[in-house]
């Protein structure tokens, strides 16, 4: 499998003559040191969407940090199966960054959130239930495909993680620096990131975090995004913007 750069520029695809490309997501299972196979809505879409013929040039990510680029070889109903011409690897900045986020009321918000924290670069994600939570259940499938078609649309090569834990004490317990946004902390934000160190950005819901729950982590760890009060959605992207 040809290597043709090591990118190092926060995991952004920048190579010029591929910046405006349509980009197709297959996992590992597809993918040989040879061809790769484009099936179920990825081949729909490529096929009915984009018009995709033999001999097209294509690009996949596989998800975990590899861009290829590749030929289509063959156009079967269930199966498009491309010769792969060049791999490009793109780094992970955001590696050990951990955006533990609570499920909002409104899931247009919730959906703005992850979408533009992706389209940032933000690759792993702890969704919570606050006591000030008001949406409850999990819809843990729609969130993996707005983060897929985010990762896409973005030119990613990293597919989101996402977990899902019960309350705030689970991720105050993980090994890791706890930086907690609150709207009436003194202090402003500003992050130094430290290369290996794992890092937990909390955001509070509607209502902001409950004192009991502030109380489980260091008074030192409690910052501002601004001093003017943001919405939930809107607090979520501007830290990703900022780091």
């Amino acid at each position: 499998m040809p290597l043709m750069n090591n990118l190092k520029d926060n995991g952004f695809l920048i190579l010029a003559h591929i910046s405006n490309i349509e980009l197709y997501y297959s996992s590992e299972e597809h993918i040989s040191d040879e061809t790769i196979s484009l099936v179920g809505d990825e081949l729909n879409h490529a096929v009915k969407v984009m018009r995709s013929k033999i001999s097209d040039t294509i690009y996949f990510t596989n998800g975990t940090g590899l861009i290829f680029k590749t030929e289509i070889l063959s156009i079967e109903k269930n199966n498009l199966s491309t010769r792969i011409i060049e791999t490009i690897k793109i780094e992970n900045k955001f590696e050990n960054i951990y955006f533990c986020i609570p499920k909002l009321k409104n899931p247009d918000r919730f959906k703005f959130a992850l979408e533009k924290c992706v389209e940032l670069g933000v690759t792993n994600f702890i969704i919570f239930e606050s006591k000030r939570t008001i949406a409850k259940g999990t819809n843990i499938k729609r969130w993996e495909k707005i983060t897929l078609a985010a990762m896409k649309q973005s030119l990613r090569a990293y597919l989101p993680k996402i977990k899902l834990v019960k309350n705030l004490s689970d991720i105050a317990e993980s090994n890791g620096e706890k930086i907690i946004f609150e709207q009436n902390a003194k202090r402003k934000f500003q992050f130094e990131f430290e290369m290996g160190k794992k890092y937990y950005f909390i955001f509070g819901p509607e209502g902001g975090l409950t004192e009991d729950e502030l109380k489980l982590f260091d008074t030192e760890s409690i910052y501002s995004l601004s001093d003017h009060r943001l919405r939930s959605e809107t607090a979520i992207v501007k830290a990703a913007s900022l780091i």
